[in-house]
């Protein structure tokens, strides 16, 4: 089954993902270049829009019009946007699983990425990153890139974020935008494999997955609860006391993540397993500024 419809994705055909830094490209695209040179020339305006150089307005065209323009160039390039999709176990929980989400959220941002003549590239995190797509090129690339990550299942071990992206900083030559799409659930914590990605001059938005059977779980009495990575079990008692602890410290782990991001100027949007895909794309990751 496919995971985006033909509906959406004319819907999403004439976005483009944001960037808050220039990198360098390979191919012809729609950013502006950092080569400078004859090559480098003037093209056209468009409306300035927060967030862009202000070294690039054309200040004689505002004295005439009291309107903020920014001038484009020929050489343009394109954008290098890496897709890290966690596929650990504990993803694959939920009605529909994380790991399904998270699927159709990569193959959204991709289409979006490669119509709008940026490489897009995808890794899956678990245990280490294993490059599943490289950086690939051009709108009719799209079916095969999606086809791979629909072919993604859950992955064997436990997860291990650190490792994961440290290797993913050390088999990348170019920086670019990264989307991390997780449950960051890493019983070794995820703050030193950001951290790494934050050092490079990556940059990072974050999608934290969430699905309603943890946000709010509904169980009670004595249970014997299994880790899906470790396979370890342990025999509880569930009542009312014991969820509300629970949803205290889920919250207190929610939050601690998105305060981390936003300490460090990333942006970090939640999504629900229950969530529809179109609004959160066409809607949040607007609002945030991750796409326009």
């Amino acid at each position: 089954m496919s995971l985006l419809t033909v509906k959406f994705l004319k819907q999403i055909d004439r976005l483009q993902i944001r960037s808050r830094e220039i990198f360098r490209g390979k191919f012809k695209g729609e950013r502006r270049s950092l080569n400078r040179g004859a090559s480098v020339e003037f093209a056209d305006y468009r409306l300035y829009e927060l967030g862009d150089d202000l070294r690039y307005i054309d200040w004689n065209i505002y004295a005439r019009l009291d309107r903020l323009f920014i001038k484009l160039f020929r050489a343009e390039e394109d954008l290098p946007i890496y897709i890290l999709l966690d596929d650990s176990r504990s993803m694959d929980f939920g009605e529909p699983t994380k790991l399904e989400c998270a699927k159709r959220i990569a193959a959204a941002l991709s289409y979006i990425g490669l119509a709008s003549f940026d490489r897009v590239a995808i890794h899956t995190l678990s245990n280490q990153a294993n490059l599943i797509v490289p950086l690939t090129y051009g709108k009719t690339q799209f079916a095969k890139l999606s086809q791979a990550i629909e072919g993604i299942g859950a992955a064997q071990g436990t997860t291990d974020l650190t490792a994961s992206l440290k290797r993913f900083v050390a088999h990348t030559k170019r920086p670019g935008v990264v989307l991390i799409i997780s449950d960051f659930l890493d019983i070794n914590g995820y703050e030193p494999g950001l951290k790494w990605l934050f050092a490079r001059n990556f940059d990072v938005t974050v999608i934290h997955l969430l699905s309603d059977e943890e946000i709010d779980p509904r169980f009670s009495g004595e249970l014997r609860l299994e880790d899906a990575e470790t396979g370890q079990s342990k025999e509880m008692t569930i009542n009312e006391q014991a969820l509300v602890g629970y949803r205290v410290r889920f919250n207190a782990f929610c939050e601690g993540l998105k305060r981390f991001c936003l300490n460090r100027g990333v942006t970090c949007v939640r999504f629900n397993n229950r969530m529809p895909l179109e609004p959160f794309v066409l809607q949040e990751l607007r609002r945030i500024g991750f796409i326009r």
